[in-house]
């Protein structure tokens, strides 16, 4: 009887985690194509900093609401995922491009830039969960 249970909540938690990414993808992405860009900062001092802004945000923003439409629709799970992994790996282009503001005023305390690049980990984790579950899911259906 547990493992019905805790399966239940399971499938439940992680479609909600997927839902939550989601939003903060169509969020964050849908900002950018409007023109705010909260993180102009990160983006320019990152392996990429033709993203920061014009064309370049424009494109990040689209990018991200992709994602996040992806995530919702619950399709081409290893390829979304992929895109998720990758630009969360270049945020963290930022540790090594732009040093300066990830730490203030020095190694090992974070700034805001710094707490905001770190916390990235969970959202590509919480891809990573999203990911395996649902193709244990679609395996075993």
């Amino acid at each position: 009887m547990r493992n019905i249970f805790s399966a239940r909540y399971e499938n439940s938690l992680v479609t909600v985690l997927r839902y939550t990414l989601a939003i903060i993808f169509i969020w964050f992405g849908a900002l950018k194509i409007l023109g705010y860009n909260a993180i102009f900062d990160l983006i320019y001092n990152s392996i990429m900093p033709i993203l920061a802004h014009g064309r370049g945000l424009l494109i990040l923003g689209v990018v991200e609401v992709f994602i996040g439409v992806m995530l919702t629709l619950n399709r081409a799970l290893l390829f979304t995922h992929c895109i998720i992994l990758f630009h969360l790996l270049c945020t963290f282009s930022t540790f090594i491009f732009g040093w300066h503001i990830i730490f203030s005023p020095h190694f090992p305390i974070l700034s805001l830039n710094g707490e905001f690049v770190f916390k990235n980990m969970t959202l590509a984790i919480a891809g990573l969960v999203v990911l395996v579950h649902e193709s244990h899911r679609r395996m075993h259906g």
